[in-house]
């Protein structure tokens, strides 16, 4: 395995001396930084509009180039959540706020450089994780049925009281809407639709992006719009730092990058999760372990760190399943298995021996995508970062227009707006009462995979519940989600009396 693991880096890297490959991943690069940062698109759209261009184009460039985006998606988005505090993707959510706090404190350059630097870094350090991870997990998740899949999705949802905020019932609350939202469908079982009120586009339950972009993107842009009464004051910070902060002070986050690194890979090998759980136990975990968690909301830049490096090492791992099982990691990974099987690969177990040189193509969009990163990821970076400098009486519409296109374009239905925008407005007065939009949108996310691999578990072991949980691999993990939501909520509400007491004694601002 060793061996293997050797010669794929190597070939990888041989890929790297062929002049079309370098363009295409370019190119990936380039299309994939525009689509992230876009409101409204993402890699579904990105990875959309490319697939028809692989058709043109010889196996090994056509399968670097849609790595190359999946992985500058998931870079650019953390930009408009820095600057403008609107994340395009869920996985961007602990982004939002953490690098819009430091931007509004005039901090931009300082949240930008984390970002940059974390993406960068944590896609370098998920590539021998990568390249070992794929020969093994493939024997390995067929032993993962329906009650593992499940305690697997209870770990993720237990980092969800990371996203409660202070008050947990809220946030739980919160949750609670995003989960009765996914419930909307048919049953996964026997397929019956619920809860459809007897209107035919609910009979097939709702997408989950508009949804997820409604309670998270939309919401924020209404509370822009409202918040200031003087449009005067809309106008980004005069006085922010745009300065590289030197390689010194990013250094300070290399241990929540590497942390970040691993749980991103490992999460995203699994088939069902993806980036957005990879952040969310990533972030919880850094909070959890921080010295200075009373900082994580007001501008941490180790949020910042364990979030970016958590979902773009996210990217890597889900290759693992999608190449090594032909299981797709992602809903992004779906389009990828398309383009891979109209190229005539089979991607599965076999795939090393019958087509190596879709591994090869693979480390290769990876490596390729870290080289122009480093090179031109900072300057991008800080052009995007002027966007914060422009009114925000053209940002915020204009944010909004974008958004509902973009959401428009992906299945060109108009009920897909009136979600959006309903949703929108559902996330704005929770945002205005305290209640959690991002404990809402990730339950969306999750909450699908969770019912469905319960339902299902349950019917392996015949609606023994004793059978279900006492399955080895399902006692260990329910067990460490059990853990985590304890710990989890012991230390949130050891913050909140540790902020009280400094607010009462006059060392930290109250609100």
């Amino acid at each position: 395995m060793l061996g293997q693991g050797l010669t794929s880096l190597a070939e990888g890297f041989q890929l790297l001396t062929d002049p079309i490959v370098l363009v295409m991943i370019f190119a990936g690069v380039v299309w994939g930084c525009i689509c992230g940062v876009l409101p409204g698109t993402g890699s579904g759209v990105a990875l959309g509009v490319a697939v028809p261009v692989t058709f043109t184009l010889e196996p090994v460039p056509a399968v670097a180039f849609l790595v190359t985006i999946s992985v500058a998606v998931s870079y650019a988005n953390g930009l408009p959540a820095t600057v403008l505090g609107i994340p395009n993707a869920p996985p961007s959510v602990f982004t939002a706020i953490e690098g819009y706090a430091l931007t509004k404190q005039g901090k931009g350059g300082l949240a930008i450089a984390h970002n940059w630097f974390s993406c960068v870094t944590g896609q370098l350090m998920s590539i021998p994780f990568f390249v070992v991870l794929i020969v093994p997990l493939s024997t390995l998740s067929y032993s993962f049925l329906a009650p593992e899949m499940f305690a697997l999705y209870c770990l993720g949802m237990a980092a969800l009281v990371s996203l409660t905020g202070k008050n947990i019932l809220k946030g739980f609350a919160a949750a609670a809407v995003g989960f009765s939202i996914a419930f909307i469908g048919p049953d996964p079982v026997s397929n019956v639709p619920r809860f459809d009120f007897d209107v035919p586009e609910l009979r097939v339950g709702l997408e989950i992006i508009p949804v997820v972009l409604g309670f998270v993107t939309v919401s924020e842009i209404i509370r822009g719009m409202r918040q200031v009464y003087s449009w005067d004051e809309l106008v980004g910070p005069a006085g922010m730092v745009t300065k590289f902060p030197g390689f010194g002070v990013l250094r300070k986050s290399l241990r929540p990058i590497f942390t970040g690194s691993i749980i991103g890979t490992l999460v995203g090998a699994i088939p069902g999760l993806s980036g957005t759980a990879a952040a969310v136990m990533s972030y919880n975990q850094a909070k959890l372990t921080s010295k200075t968690p009373e900082q994580f909301g007001k501008g941490s830049v180790e949020g910042i760190s364990s979030n970016e490096s958590a979902q773009n090492a996210s990217q890597a791992g889900e290759m693992v399943p999608t190449l090594g099982l032909g299981i797709p990691g992602s809903d992004s990974m779906v389009l990828v298995l398309g383009a891979l099987l109209l190229q005539g690969f089979v991607p599965g177990p076999r795939l090393i021996t019958e087509s190596p040189e879709l591994l090869y193509a693979t480390v290769a969009g990876l490596l390729g995508t870290v080289f122009y990163l480093f090179l031109i990821g900072w300057p991008t970076a800080k052009l995007v970062l002027q966007v914060s400098r422009v009114d925000r009486r053209i940002v915020l519409p204009l944010a909004l227009l974008m958004t509902l296109v973009g959401v428009y374009s992906l299945r060109r239905s108009v009920f897909d707006v009136f979600v959006l925008l309903i949703c929108g407005v559902i996330g704005y007065f929770m945002l205005r009462y305290g209640y959690s939009i991002q404990a809402a949108g990730v339950a969306v996310i999750l909450a699908g995979g969770f019912e469905s691999n319960l339902r299902q578990g349950l019917l392996l072991e015949d609606s023994s519940l004793i059978g279900f949980a006492t399955r080895p691999w399902t006692a260990v993990i329910l067990s460490a989600a059990l853990a985590l939501i304890v710990y989890g909520t012991m230390a949130t509400v050891r913050l909140v009396r540790r902020e009280r007491r400094l607010a009462e004694s006059g060392q930290l601002p109250v609100g």
